[in-house]
């Protein structure tokens, strides 16, 4: 019944929304729709509604209305995002968009990147909802703003910061205190503000733990059959000030968390403590209207030792990177046509202290790149060259070209062509642990090009329509050799060529002033040229479909189904088939007054019992009750 729900669903929108844009019709019956500003696909301010790339924006409201008790499940559900875990709350895994892996997306935190240099994952369970102000996804390659691993898309994590409070008020502060099941808890205080000289603020800090649940099934030979915990603090600021010649500005997110899993020897680890810590200072200096320069100095640091209490058993991944960006901006116009050129250069040192012996610890990289765009009329094109160089790997170029058209008013259609690159992590080269794995110091970087285009329909204020095709196609993409899992040991290679073809669509439709709902569709082809199989635990297929609805002037009600297809997998070099899934996750809040709401959200209502990775257990259900307020 479900799934018939799900295809239904499916079937109506041919489609996370681009954005929730409202709208007033003025006197002559056109659609006038709010400008809506997104920072991530031109790393610089532009308008969503005539962007060249496939964005979406998942608003503060939608965070605090989601069932999500953390951000992989938050993301999860957003078209073109594949979320891979190697368990519940806090495992290790990733986020890969449009069929790439997810080293070959890139995670930004206030566009700063967070990856480990080790292995180039992200510790997606060290930022806390209760931090984050809006999440910009930009699907397809972007390598040409942002260098390396931008093959799949970015996602710009930007967390609160600050200014003037809702009630008019200098400062407010929110407290949330919460239960859940499997055992388990949140705490989290924020305050923003802008001060009297004019500062703009936030700083907070959470506490989350739970029970967990078990990681592992006992077909995994590692099993160890009990419930793993998961643990976390964290602490995350901003402060900014405008000034008449510029800004100045700096945000930080620090974060440790502990995370249990499994493994029956006692001489290997069970536990993994993970340190986050990312942040940037900046100025922008504004020399005229249309002339701006911005200097950053970012720094972040990805610290994971994996141990087993009670012995001596300690597997160190320690990386840092440290950079410094200069970004010139400017604007004018001739005749019809308005103009924007930016010019930028980037360097950043990325260098890592593990434990076993790693040929080389430390790299240096250094970009220069520009982008110019212009807007004639109802044509909009942005186009962008970037140059890296990397002191291991030589010289990468990469290019990208975009359009869109407003056929209409409320019609416009795009089209791009990218071109992107990622330089193997550490790990890949270099790991060494005899009899699980050896890294491969031959390994060349991957290389991808990529075609799409699209439309974007809002024939109402209470509707809207996004739909995009695309077509990735990956050069010698970096895999381990999980044909042998879980045999060991694992090494990487190069293997010839990776293309993903997909669809996807969005739909979003207000049926009044209490009924809402979205659906999406997600289809992909990923296969692996080389052997004419598809890519093992890429998704095919996604669909779901989400209706809120306030019921009363106090409470608000949301239900969402989700649904994946079937996925290809190699076991012990056998050729597997994962079984289809859907889950159900539901939300009620209920206003106490104008401070205070209570919360009550389940994920995975029905406790569907699946696998995103074979022998890996997803969640599941979570059940949160929360209360909130704010002083």
């Amino acid at each position: 019944m479900i799934r018939t729900i799900v295809a239904a669903g499916a079937c109506a929108l041919v489609l996370p929304v681009v954005a929730q844009a409202q709208g007033l019709p003025d006197a002559g019956g056109v659609t006038v729709l709010d400008t809506i500003t997104v920072t991530t696909p031109l790393r610089r301010a532009s308008s969503l509604e005539r962007t060249t790339s496939s964005v979406t924006v998942i608003a503060r409201e939608e965070i605090e209305r989601s069932a999500a008790v953390d951000l992989a499940s938050l993301l999860k559900t957003h078209v073109g995002v594949s979320v891979s875990l190697n368990g519940g709350i806090g495992a290790s895994g990733g986020t890969g968009m449009r069929g790439a892996k997810p080293s070959q997306t890139l995670i930004l935190v206030n566009g700063v990147r967070i990856s480990s240099a080790t292995n180039g994952s992200v510790s997606l369970f060290n930022i806390p909802l209760e931090s984050i102000e809006r999440v910009e996804i930009a699907r397809g390659p972007h390598s040409a703003q942002y260098g390396a691993d931008a093959i799949g898309g970015i996602i710009n994590i930007i967390t609160d910061r600050g200014g003037a409070c809702a009630n008019g008020a200098e400062a407010c502060t929110t407290v949330t205190a919460g239960v859940m099941h499997p055992w388990g808890g949140r705490l989290a205080l924020d305050t923003a503000g802008r001060s009297a000289g004019g500062w703009d603020y936030s700083f907070g800090g959470s506490l989350f733990g739970t029970r967990g649940y078990e990681f592992t099934t006992p077909l995994l030979r590692s099993h160890e059959p009990d419930d793993d915990g998961f643990a976390r603090g964290s602490f995350h600021y901003s402060l900014s000030k405008d000034y008449d010649w510029g800004r100045i500005y700096s945000s930080g997110l620090v974060a440790r968390a502990r995370t249990q899993y499994d493994h029956n020897s006692l001489a290997q680890p069970n536990e993994t403590e993970t340190d986050t810590l990312t942040g940037k200072i900046g100025v922008r200096l504004d020399h005229t209207d249309d002339w701006k320069t911005t200097l950053e100095v970012t720094g972040g640091v990805d610290n994971t030792t994996n141990f087993r209490k009670g012995t001596n058993v300690e597997a160190v991944f320690d990386s840092a990177r440290f950079g410094v960006l200069a970004l010139t901006e400017a604007s004018f116009a001739t005749d019809m046509v308005d103009h924007v050129l930016n010019v930028g250069v980037e360097a950043y040192r990325e260098q890592i202290d593990p434990t076993g012996n790693y040929a080389l610890k430390r790299r240096d990289l250094v970009a220069a790149f520009g982008q110019y765009s212009l807007e004639y009329g109802d044509l909009v094109v942005d186009s962008g060259l970037r140059f890296d160089y990397n002191e291991q790997f030589g010289e990468a170029t990469t290019w990208n070209v975009g359009a869109s058209y407003a056929l209409l008013p409320e019609l416009t259609v795009r089209a791009s062509y990218a071109t992107g690159f990622r330089a193997p992590s550490f790990n890949d080269l270099y790991y060494s642990t005899p009899g699980i794995g050896e890294g491969n110091p031959d390994l060349r970087p991957e290389r991808s090009r990529s075609l799409e285009a699209g439309l974007n329909w809002r024939p109402t204020a209470q509707t809207s329509l996004d739909v995009s095709v695309y077509r990735n196609r990956i050069k010698d993409q970096i895999e381990w050799n999980r044909e042998n899992y879980p045999a060991l040991p694992m090494f990487p290679d190069n293997i010839a060529r990776v293309t993903v073809t997909g669809l996807e669509a969005s739909l979003d439709h207000r049926f009044g002033a209490r009924w809402g709902a979205r659906a999406t569709l997600d289809l992909r082809r990923p296969i692996n040229e080389e052997t004419g199989r598809y890519v093992d635990y890429q998704d095919r297929f996604r669909a779901s479909l989400e209706v809120d609805f306030q019921a009363t002037e106090k409470l608000w009600l949301k239900a969402g189904v989700f649904h994946v297809g079937k996925r290809s997998a190699t076991v012990s070099n056998a050729p597997m088939t994962m079984p289809a899934y859907t889950t159900v996750d539901v939300t009620g809040i209920y206003r106490l007054d104008a401070q205070s709401e209570l919360k009550l959200s389940v994920e995975n209502l029905f406790d569907k019992r699946y696998e995103r990775i074979y022998y890996y257990n997803a969640m599941g259900r979570t059940i949160n009750l929360s209360f909130s307020r704010t002083f």
